[in-house]
C-alpha cells in the first residue's frame, strides 16, 4: 500500500485548534471571508442546508468569492459498532489525508470523482479530532440508487446499456489505477447526463479506500461483489419496482454485461473471461446463502 502524504498542491493553514488543508488553487481564489467560513465550520456547520444523505448528511456550502459556486461539506463518521460509541471522533491522523491523496491520484488517472477542495480538522484533545471534507458539487448528477428508483423509466430503459458500460468503465479505470474502494455501492456512483446524450459516471466517497501498486484479481472481484450486493439489497427491498413484470428489471444479463465491459480492455496478463465469470458466480451464490441463513 502506498504511503500517504499531503499532496504538493495543497497548503496547510492553522488557526488555534483548527487545521485547514486547502488546495492552493482555491486558497488564492477564495476571499478572506470564505476562508474564515471554512475555519468556522466546526461550530457553524449545523446551520448549513442538507443537500444529500449518505452515511451522514452532506451539506451545501456556497462560496461567494467564486461566483456563488456550490460545494458539499461532509462530516467524517465511524461506521459499524464504533458509530454509536465514538460517533464523529477520530484518532488516526492519516485518515483525512488518505482520502485527499487518493482523490488527487484518481483525478490524475482520469477517474471522474469529486474534487476535494479542503479538509477542516478540529483538534479535540491530544490526538483526538473531528473532521469535515469540502468538495466541489457535481452538478446535474444523480446516484445510481436514486436513478433506478425514479418512476420515469422510459428514458432509463433506453439508455441502460450505456449506463452499465460507463459504470463498468469507471470501476475498471479505478482498479487499474490501484485504487480499492472501501465502500463501493450504488449511492457512491453518480451518473450525469451531459449534452448530446452522453453519460458520465463518477465514483465518490473514497474515505477508507486504499491505493496499491497493483490490485489483484481477488481484490477486484471482492470490490465488484460489494457493488453487486448493494444491487441485490435494493432489489429485495423494492420488489414492487423490480419484481416480475416491472418496467426496469435488473437481470443476470445486465450483470454479465457489466463484467464483460469491465474486462474488455484487459491485457494479456489478466485472467480469462471464464475465470472472472466463475469467480462472480461462486461469490454470488455464497452471498445468497448468507442472506438466506441471516433471514435477509
Amino acid at each position: 500500500m502506498k504511503n500517504v502524504e499531503l499532496p504538493a498542491n495543497f497548503s496547510t493553514l492553522t488557526k488555534g485548534k483548527i487545521t485547514l488543508y486547502i488546495k492552493k488553487e482555491y486558497e488564492h481564489k477564495l476571499s478572506a471571508q470564505d476562508i474564515d467560513m471554512l475555519f468556522g465550520l466546526h461550530k457553524d456547520g449545523d446551520k448549513l442546508k442538507v443537500s444529500y444523505h449518505g452515511r451522514t448528511p452532506c451539506k451545501t456550502l456556497i462560496m461567494e468569492s467564486i461566483d456563488n459556486a456550490s460545494f458539499v461539506a461532509r462530516d467524517y463518521w465511524h461506521g459499524g459498532l464504533f458509530r454509536n460509541i465514538l460517533r464523529d471522533i477520530f484518532w488516526d491522523r492519516l485518515r483525512p489525508l488518505r482520502e485527499l491523496s487518493i482523490c488527487e491520484a484518481a483525478g490524475k488517472s482520469g477517474i471522474k470523482t469529486s474534487e476535494v477542495v479542503a479538509i477542516v480538522k478540529n483538534k479535540i484533545l491530544g490526538s483526538l479530532y473531528k473532521c469535515r471534507l469540502i468538495s466541489r458539487e457535481i452538478t446535474g448528477a444523480i446516484d445510481l440508487m436514486e436513478l433506478l428508483l425514479k418512476p420515469e423509466t422510459d428514458k432509463l430503459v433506453a439508455r441502460k446499456r450505456q449506463i452499465i458500460n460507463k459504470v463498468a468503465e469507471a470501476v475498471k479505470k479505478m482498479h487499474d489505477a490501484g485504487i480499492y474502494h472501501a465502500d463501493l455501492h450504488l449511492k457512491n456512483i453518480l451518473v450525469q447526463f451531459a449534452e448530446c446524450d452522453s453519460v458520465d459516471a463518477y465514483i465518490i466517497d473514497l474515505d477508507k479506500s486504499r491505493q496499491y501498486e497493483k490490485i489483484d484479481l481477488h481484490k477486484r472481484m471482492r470490490n465488484i461483489m460489494r457493488l453487486d450486493r448493494s444491487v441485490e439489497k435494493m432489489v429485495r427491498n423494492n420488489k414492487d419496482v423490480f419484481g416480475p413484470g416491472s418496467p426496469f428489471p435488473i437481470s443476470k444479463t445486465d450483470k454479465l454485461r457489466f463484467l464483460k465491459e469491465y474486462i474488455k480492455t484487459d491485457n494479456k496478463n489478466e485472467k480469462p473471461l471464464r475465470y472472472y465469470l466463475q469467480s462472480y458466480n461462486t461469490s454470488h451464490s455464497l452471498h445468497r446463502l448468507w442472506w438466506v441463513l441471516g433471514g435477509g
